[in-house]
Formats: structure tokens, C-alpha cells, sequence
């Protein structure tokens, strides 16, 4: 999981929490001396933590949405990589790239849906998008060091899906 994935997941765990701890917090403040719950007081007392919650909640939409990497154009200078996918091959051209320098994937299926998975020399996914008949996807990556990427099918699209692999030379910048 990259760094922003891992800032947008503690951020949401970190409202979850408050939530659970306001909602806990409720329970108890409500109860009159017999401890049963004082039903009114609890009433209004919800309305009032929930739009809380949802100026909170929409408060980190609006700082988080801007990190997300989808939508994003490549750079002027990218390389281009046509991939094509079919049952059950990769057709990559050009197969070679170089690294420190935008790669923008324009990604084909000529029959059924396929997900592109790209890996590193340690098998760590790199990144993933789903490859739809009749549609261009695209995807970003700069590649900071040379080697061999690998790309494996990650949608099961038949009987030899295990097969779909394919490599990606990245040569020094």
C-alpha cells in the first residue's frame, strides 16, 4: 500500500473511531439517575453529533480527493505503451521503456474483461486496472529502476487465464 493509500485509510480509521467513541459517549451522558436512557436528551443530542459527523466526514473528503490518482493526464514528455489483451497473451509494444520517465499504458481487450497487474523483481503489485472489451483504459507509472517488470492477468478471463504473462524491460533513464 503506497503512503497516500496508507494516509487516506488511518485518516477514515481515525473519524471511525471518534464516531464509535461519540456514539459511546451519547449512550452514557443520556442516562438519568436510574439508568434508563433519557430518550428526548438522547434525541437532540443525536442530531447534534451526527451533522458533527458529517461536516467531519465531508471535511476529509475535501482535504483526500485530491490525492486520489485517478483522472490525472499524462505528462507532455510520457512514453506510450500500447497493451493489448487476449485470451491469453499480453501484446505490449513497445516492450522496452526507460526508467525516471511518465508511462502512460493505453490498455485494449479484444474479447473479454482482463485485469493488467504490473510487478516488481520482489512480486510487490505496482498497480492494477482492469481491461474492458470495446474501451482504451489508461494507466500512469514512472519507473524509478531498471529490470524486469511482470504482467500478469489478475481477472480470471478462462481456462488458461495462469498462462496470461508477460515482461517489461525498463532500461537505465
Amino acid at each position: 500500500m503506497g503512503t497516500t493509500a496508507k494516509i487516506i485509510a488511518i485518516s477514515y480509521l481515525v473519524v471511525v473511531l471518534v464516531g464509535i467513541t461519540i456514539s459511546v459517549a451519547l449512550v452514557r451522558s443520556t442516562r438519568v439517575n436510574d439508568g434508563a436512557l433519557d430518550t428526548a436528551k438522547l434525541a437532540h443530542r443525536e442530531k447534534t453529533w451526527l451533522g458533527i459527523v458529517i461536516a467531519l466526514l465531508a471535511v476529509l473528503l475535501l482535504v483526500t480527493i485530491f490525492f486520489i490518482p485517478y483522472g490525472k493526464a499524462a505528462a507532455p514528455d510520457a512514453q506510450v505503451v500500447h497493451v493489448q489483451a487476449s485470451q491469453f497473451a499480453w501484446k505490449i509494444d513497445p516492450p522496452t521503456i526507460r526508467a525516471g520517465t511518465q508511462v502512460e499504458f493505453l490498455l485494449t481487450s479484444t474479447d473479454v474483461n482482463h485485469g493488467f497487474g504490473l510487478y516488481n523483481d520482489k512480486d510487490v503489485l505496482l498497480f492494477e486496472v482492469q481491461v474492458v472489451p470495446g474501451k482504451t483504459q489508461k494507466g500512469l507509472y514512472t519507473f524509478t529502476r531498471p529490470g524486469t517488470y511482470r504482467v500478469l492477468c489478475l481477472e480470471f478471463c478462462g481456462f488458461d487465464h495462469h498462462l496470461m504473462q508477460s515482461t517489461i524491460t525498463v532500461t537505465p533513464a
